[in-house]
């Protein structure tokens, strides 16, 4: 009985060895497991660091291109192939707070060709569009200087043919206010309540300069505001403003109106502008606006645009266009166009109607 109970003790004793041998050897298993957890997540930080600067680095590089075939009733323009755009974006994010963008354009298939420092032959045109640095300080105010688009209404900023459903732009755009300005802008958004105000002021060269410095001692300024307005799915409306000294020392003022709004599948865009040039001797006025309604569903936009043009109302020069366009996206990147546009004349005497066809393939060179 006693060697029952001595066999009976040593089993007991040996089963909580083995229990508190194997629970040591589990616990030291999972703080192993622990460590190499520890060592893997700070490989992936060292990784995560290491692409966060790559990206800061790297410079980006996007654009987008176009083919073009046009017919017209308008002797001027033969029917045939346009290698119209082949613009080229430049992104770099420097900090945070800094970022550099440029475009260039190459247009119609540029050639030059020199011979001892004389141009013999031109084609084309090449421009640089845009060249500028940006601080973002807060959403309120962020500063941009270099060479941007003068922000001016809704067509001159967002004019891009992959986003855009016309290869022919609203009559007015640039011809009222300008392409681009050479200087120094601060923008921001400041809500107010529900509302949310969009601004723009710049300062820069008078619209005749180039990137070599102004040609006077005059400078152009502007501005732009836009209201947003929790209204259907999008409502903005707001004006832009523009004075400037030109070479020949007119005085040119520009005012302009514009109206945005988007509700179920459609999207309704109008724009005004008109300016005043005041000369020593005499003046006049230029003016111009249109309204665009386009419909889009999946993979369709259709859709028409009215337009009108009066370069200057000393004459009857004054011109209408009405456009029919079709758009259908292949996908985020390629889009194809059909638009048919036909223009009339006031004076008849001076110009005739005529009709223009577009069709075209707009591809975006995205990252």
């Amino acid at each position: 009985m006693k060697l029952f109970k001595v066999v009976i003790l040593c089993f007991f004793l040996l089963g909580n060895f083995s229990i508190g041998l194997c629970a040591q050897t589990d616990l030291s298993a999972v703080e192993e497991q622990i460590q190499i957890l520890k060592d893997d997540i700070e490989v992936l930080q060292d990784q995560l660091e290491e692409t966060s600067q790559d990206n800061f680095n790297r410079m980006s590089i996007s654009g987008y291109t176009d083919l073009e075939y046009h017919e017209s009733s308008d002797p001027d323009i033969q029917p045939g192939f346009r290698l119209h755009h082949m613009s080229l974006f430049f992104e770099k994010r420097i900090t945070d707070s800094w970022k550099f963008f440029s475009e260039i354009e190459y247009e119609d298939g540029p050639l030059f060709e020199a011979e001892d420092g004389t141009f013999k032959d031109a084609d084309g045109k090449i421009f640089l569009e845009a060249v500028n640095f940006t601080y973002f300080f807060h959403p309120m105010a962020n500063f941009r200087g270099g060479r941007f688009f003068t922000p001016a209404g809704l067509w001159s900023v967002d004019h891009y043919p992959p986003f855009v459903p016309t290869q022919i732009r609203p009559e007015h755009v640039r011809k009222v206010f300008p392409q681009v300005v050479d200087g120094i802008t601060t923008f921001g958004t400041m809500p107010m309540g529900s509302v949310f105000l969009n601004y723009d002021v710049y300062y820069g060269n008078g619209e005749d300069a180039n990137g070599n410095g102004d040609n006077d001692s005059n400078k152009a300024a502007g501005a732009k505001f836009s209201l947003l307005i929790p209204l259907f799915k999008y409502f903005e409306f707001g004006g832009s403003a523009y004075k400037d000294t030109l070479a020949d020392s007119t005085e040119k003022k520009a005012y302009g109106g514009h109206l945005k709004l988007k509700f179920y599948k459609f999207i309704w865009q109008n724009e005004y502008a008109t300016a005043k040039f005041d000369k020593e001797t005499d003046s006049y006025k230029r003016a111009g606006y249109y309204s665009q309604l386009q419909f889009d569903t999946q993979h369709w936009t259709l859709g028409g645009r009215y337009d009108y043009y009066d370069e200057d109302d000393r004459d009857d020069n004054d011109r209408t266009t009405s456009t029919g366009f079709i758009n259908y996206h292949v996908n985020d990147s390629i889009v194809l166009k059909l638009e048919h546009h036909n223009v009339k004349f006031k004076d008849k005497t001076a110009d005739e109607d005529y009709d223009h066809t577009i069709a075209s393939v707009v591809i975006y060179l995205g990252n």
